[in-house]
C-alpha cells in the first residue's frame, strides 16, 4: 500500500468516528430537550404574598447641634491669648481669642487726637462767626449813620466810601460768606475725624474674637503665637441645649408626617428610656440623590446628655395594622411600571402592583395582589405572558 492510499484510509476511519459519535450523543440525550413534553415548564424559585402585621417605621441619623458655629477672625493677626479650651461654656460676647493690637489701640488714641483736634477748630469757627456776626450789626449801624451825615452834606463823599462803605461791606462778607464757610470745612473735618475714630475703634475691637452666642466649644484650632488667618476657623462652638437629627424619608410615609408632630428619638448610646422629639422641618422636595425627603426632629437638651455626632433613630408611627408583603426580588421595573408574575396551576402572568414602603427583605404591596397567591422571586427576564413554569422550591 502506497502513502496515497494510507492518507485515504486513515482519513475515511476519521469520518467514521465523528458520524458514529454525533449518532451516539443524539441518541444518549436526556431531559425536558428530548422529550417532547412541554408541560414540564420553565424551572422558577416562589413565594407566597403573605398579610402580615406591620412594625413601627423608623428612621436614622446622627445628632446634630441646633446652632453651631465655626468662628473665623476678622481680620488676620498674631495670637497674643486663647482664653478658653475644647469643653469650655461661654457666654455670647465673651472673649474668647485676643490677638496681638497694640498698633490698633496706638490708631484709636491718634484718632481720639483727631477728634479733639477738629473739635475745637469746630468751637473757634463756631465763635468766629458769633464775633462776625456782632462786627456786621456794629458796621451796619456806622454805615446808616454814615449815610445820613453824608446827606446832611456833614461828610466828604470820599470820607464816607472809605469809612463806612467798605467796612460795612467788608464786614457783611465776613459774616455772610466767609466765617459760615468756615464753620462748614471745620465741621466736615470733625466728621471725618468721628469716623476715622469709629474704624480705629473697630478694626481695635476686631482683635477680640468673640462668642456669637451661648455655648460649649468644641474645637480649638490655635495657640498663642500663631498667626489667625481671616479665612480659617480658630474656634468652633455649639449650643447643645437643642439638638437634631437630620433623616431621609421614603414618598410612601412623607405625607403620613406633619411640621410639630410629637416622635419618639432612641439614642443607644445614652439612655435605653426614648427621649421626646418634634418634626420641626420637612422638605417639600425629593432630594434627587437619595430619593427620599429631607426632614427635621428638634429634641430639648438641658442637660447635655446627647452629643453631636451619636446615631439616634426616630421612630415615626407604631401599630400600623396588616399589609400584603412580598420580597424585594419578586417585583420587578417596566418602564414606570412595578410588576410581579403571578403563578397560577402552572402558567405565569404579570401583573401591574402598586408598592408600598420597604420592610427590609420584603416590600409592601398596596393593589395588584391577593393573600396566598405565588409571586415568582427569580429570573422573571425571560419570562412571556401565559408560559408554562414549573415551581421548584
Amino acid at each position: 500500500m502506497n502513502q496515497r492510499t494510507k492518507w485515504y484510509s486513515a482519513l475515511l476511519v476519521l469520518l467514521l468516528v465523528v458520524i458514529l459519535g454525533s449518532g451516539c450523543a443524539k441518541g444518549g440525550l436526556t431531559g425536558r430537550e428530548n422529550t417532547g413534553d412541554p408541560s414540564a415548564g420553565i424551572p422558577v424559585k416562589t413565594a407566597k404574598v403573605q398579610l402580615v402585621g406591620l412594625g413601627e417605621t423608623t428612621i436614622s441619623g446622627r445628632l446634630e447641634a441646633l446652632i453651631s458655629a465655626n468662628i473665623v477672625p476678622k481680620m488676620p493677626g498674631k495670637v497674643a491669648r486663647v482664653r478658653v479650651d475644647m469643653g469650655s461654656v461661654v457666654k455670647a460676647g465673651q472673649v474668647l481669642i485676643t490677638l496681638d493690637n497694640q498698633d490698633l489701640r496706638d490708631r484709636v488714641s491718634q484718632a481720639e487726637a483727631g477728634v479733639a483736634m477738629a473739635e475745637a477748630g469746630v468751637a473757634a469757627a463756631e465763635a468766629g462767626l458769633v464775633t462776625s456776626q456782632a462786627a456786621y450789626k456794629v458796621a451796619e449801624a456806622n454805615y446808616e449813620r454814615g449815610k445820613r451825615l453824608l446827606d446832611q452834606g456833614a461828610i466828604p463823599a470820599a470820607l464816607f466810601e472809605g469809612e463806612y462803605d467798605l467796612k460795612y461791606k467788608q464786614a457783611k462778607e465776613q459774616a455772610g460768606r466767609v466765617a459760615p464757610a468756615q464753620l462748614e470745612l471745620v465741621r466736615a473735618q470733625l466728621d471725618q475725624a468721628r469716623a476715622n475714630l469709629q474704624l480705629a475703634r473697630s478694626a481695635y475691637d476686631d482683635s477680640f474674637i468673640k462668642a456669637p452666642f451661648n455655648g460649649v466649644v468644641t474645637a480649638r484650632h490655635v495657640n498663642p503665637g500663631e498667626m489667625a488667618s481671616n479665612v480659617a476657623p480658630v474656634l468652633s462652638l455649639a449650643n447643645l441645649d437643642k439638638v437634631l437629627v437630620k433623616a431621609m424619608v421614603s414618598e410612601n410615609i412623607i405625607n403620613e408626617l406633619k411640621q410639630g408632630q410629637q416622635v419618639q428619638v432612641r439614642v443607644a448610646a445614652v439612655n435605653e428610656k426614648p427621649f421626646a422629639g418634634v418634626i420641626t422641618n420637612i422638605s417639600p422636595a425629593m432630594d434627587p440623590i437619595a430619593r427620599a425627603f429631607p426632614i427635621k426632629v428638634e429634641i430639648d437638651n438641658p442637660d447635655h446628655q446627647l452629643k453631636a455626632g451619636i446615631f439616634a433613630e426616630v421612630v415615626l408611627n407604631k401599630n400600623r395594622g396588616k399589609a400584603l408583603m412580598v420580597p424585594r426580588e419578586a417585583v420587578v421595573k417596566d418602564f414606570e411600571k412595578d410588576l410581579v408574575w403571578v403563578v397560577t396551576d402552572g402558567i405565569a402572568t404579570r401583573r401591574e402592583v402598586k408598592v408600598g414602603a420597604g420592610e427590609g427583605k420584603k416590600v409592601i404591596i398596596l393593589e395588584g395582589v391577593k393573600e396566598g397567591e405565588q409571586v415568582i422571586t427569580a429570573d422573571q427576564a425571560g419570562l412571556k405572558d401565559n408560559a408554562t413554569v414549573q415551581v421548584v422550591n
